[in-house]
This record gives structure tokens, sequence and C-alpha cells, in this order.
């Protein structure tokens, strides 16, 4: 404000001392052209000549506009076209994130018209397209995207699996990944989508080739990584075993497949439990018993020495003996006594296994233990006491029977 009133202040200062200047000595200025003459003061001389140069330029200035007409307002025209391409995308991309679908194709065709690469909208209308349940109208905006962008394939590409996918079209949707995937071998969105679709279609060999393709891309961690991978070949073990091919075949298969697994993973109680159960449903004990002997030592784990207990090996004494020699080292393991009970009873030792399995039962109650001991017993002739061990496991089995009258014992 104070700036203000100093400049006020000093044009009034400057407009009194022009206007005495002027009223002491106006001066005299003579224009002669030809017959003709101008006569006026030089303060009137000078003001009309800053008129005639004020307007001398606006001529020039008009004069060049029209000139340049066409083409400035071509470009008018152009960012006209261009700022409601923007705002149509903008609406339109957003209403496809709301999910009004409808709205998002006709926002985005609208700006399509406008723009010379529309990719972005026609794939967008793709999407609502394909959530209105317009196929053929998806399909067609997906050719159109092509059509005008050809080095786009991938882009294009990807938005069709991902909508095959998302109808379950499986088959459709591997085959063109497996197009994508030769164009574009490493895209982390074609590989991950390459896993859903294998996944899908339980496809387990393909998609043991595809995992170190998965952790080379980086699209999945270490340990994720790891958890498929045993999932794969768990899956691909109990395929093998279940192949069209007889018993002979189905083993040969099942043998095939173990071949096939990281020899680390061999070692991996999980698989090795997988592999031991299809051995022993096939009939191939002596196999299933080589394996567990081998794993054990080194990789322990209760479930695999519960499943020694039910294989023979081709020498059942020597297979006792072996589970004799890791009780030293756990000999308060229910497990692996129960496991003991069982080599005893295949070995004909009775004493021996009824030790055994009222050890097992001492340290840790079990169904399996109690009816295990429960049968030895009632061979035995020692009825009484295997009835007993036969209600603890229904017991230990959840069973429970409501108090109920009964008859004398006899």
């Amino acid at each position: 404000m104070t700036r203000g009133i100093v400049i006020l202040l000093l044009a009034l200062a400057i407009a009194g001392g022009l206007g005495a200047l002027i009223a002491s000595d106006p001066g005299y200025v003579l224009v002669v052209w030809g017959n003709a003459s101008l006569e006026t003061s030089l303060w009137f001389g000078l003001i009309l000549l800053a008129v005639l140069w004020l307007l001398l330029r606006t001529l020039f200035a008009i004069l060049r506009a029209v000139g340049a007409g066409p083409g400035r307002l071509q470009a008018w025209q152009h960012r006209r076209q261009d700022r409601r391409a923007r705002d149509e995308t903008t609406k339109g991309l957003l209403a496809l994130m709301e999910g009004d679908w409808a709205r998002a194709r006709k926002e985005l065709d609208v700006a399509a018209a406008l723009l010379d690469n529309p990719l972005v909208n026609q794939l967008g209308a793709a999407r609502a397209a394909h959530e209105l349940g317009d196929a053929s109208g998806c399909e067609r905006y997906l050719q159109e995207a092509l059509a005008q962008n050809p080095k786009a394939t991938l882009a294009v590409g990807i938005t069709r699996a991902e909508l095959q996918i998302a109808d379950q079209h499986w088959e459709q949707a591997l085959a063109t990944l497996l197009s994508l995937r030769k164009e574009a071998p490493r895209n982390g969105q074609v590989l991950r989508m390459l896993r859903t679709v294998y996944e899908a279609l339980q496809d387990w060999q393909a998609l043991a080739g595809l995992l170190p393709d998965l952790r080379r891309a980086g699209v999945m961690g270490e340990e994720d990584a790891a958890v498929l991978e045993r999932r794969v070949w768990r899956a691909e073990l109990h395929r093998s075993a279940r192949v069209d091919a007889g018993p002979e075949g189905r083993l040969a298969a099942l043998e095939k497949a173990w071949s096939r697994v990281p020899k680390p993973l061999r070692r991996e109680p999980e698989l090795v439990e997988v592999q031991v159960r299809e051995l022993r449903d096939l009939g191939a004990e002596e196999a299933a018993e080589e394996l567990l002997r081998a794993t054990l030592p080194s990789h322990w784990k209760d479930a695999l020495v519960n499943l020694y207990g039910w294989v023979q090996g081709a020498e059942p004494e020597t297979q006792l003996a072996e589970a004799e020699a890791w009780l030293s080292e756990r000999p308060n393991n229910p497990t692996l006594l129960l496991t003991l009970g069982r080599l005893a009873l295949r070995h004909h030792e009775w004493d021996k296994a009824r030790e055994y399995l009222e050890a097992s039962v001492g340290l840790r109650r079990s169904a399996e233990a109690e009816a295990e001991l429960g049968r030895l017993l009632l061979h035995l002739g020692d009825h009484e006491a295997a009835a007993r061990h036969f209600a603890d496991a229904l017991r230990e089995f959840g069973i429970m029977l409501p108090d109920l009258p009964l008859p004398e014992q006899t």
C-alpha cells in the first residue's frame, strides 16, 4: 500500500512538472508537404506521433495475425482436442477402477476417437466390454489395438490372457501365454500367469520346468518358491503313481518321477513320506524300506519312523536291528517304540513286541499304539487287558460311548 502511494505521488509530480513545462514554453512545429502545411505546438506534435506509432503497430499485428490465422487456429483446435481426450480418458479409467463398466467403455471410446494412439483406451475398453459380457466387443477392441499398434503384442496379449484366466478358459490362456513367452521369455507377468494356468490344469510336470524361470525372474521369493517346489513334486509323485499303465507301469512312472526330483529334495522328509507311501501302495515295500533307512539317520521325522513299521524290508531281522540302533539315541521316543513293537511282531518276537508297545503307551497314549497292543494281547489270550487297551484306543480316537446298562461279565 505504501509503495502504491509513493508511485501515485511520483506520477503526480511528473505530470505537474510536464504541465508547468508545457505552459511555460509550448514550442513550435511546422510540417510542409508540397502546398500543404501543418502548424502545431511541439507537445501536440509529439502526442500525435505517439498515437500514429501505436496505430501502425496495431495494424501490423493484425496483419500478422490474419496471415498466420489458419495455423494458429489449427494449433488451438489440436490443444483443445488433446485436452478433451485427456479428460475423457481420465474419466474412463476412473470409471474402470470403480467398476462402472458401461460408463468406462463409453468414456474410453469417446477419447479413443480423439487420439492418434488410443492403445490404453482400447485395452481399457476391452476390459470393460469383458465385464459387461460382450465377448465379441472385447475381442474387437483387442484386434483394433493390435492393428493400430503392431509392436504392442505383449500388452495386448497379456490383457487377453488375463481375461481368459478370469473366465477360466485355461487352454486358451495357455496358448496365449506360450506364444507370449516366445516373445518375452523373462516377463514376470507372463510367468506369473503361466504358473496360475499350470496349477489350474494340474500340469505339475510343466510347472516343475517353469520353476527355474520363476526364480530367475524374481517373480517369487525363495521361501515361496521352495514351498511351491515341494508342492509341485508332491503332486507329480502322486500323479505318476496313478498313470493308466498297470501296476508295473505305475511303479516305473513313480521311480522315473522320483529320479527327476532335485537331489537335495530327495532327502526332504515331506517328499520322502510321499514317495514311501506311494511305493508301499504299489507293493514295493522293500524299496520303501531302503529309502526310509537311508533317510532317517540324517533327516529324522516321527512320521517317517512310523512308516518304517508299516513296510517290510528284504530282511526283517536286519530291519529290526537297524531300528534298535536308533533307540540308543532316542530311548524315550514313543513313535520309535511303536515301530519297534511292529518290527518285533514281523520277526515273531511276541514278548519283545509287547515290551516295546507297553513302553510306547507308557510314554504317550495314542490310539494307534493302544490298538496295536490290544490286538497283540488278544492273540496272547489276555482278553481283559486287550479289552482295556481297545477301550483306551476308542477314547484316543475321540469315540465316547454313553453310560448304559450292560450284562455282567462272564
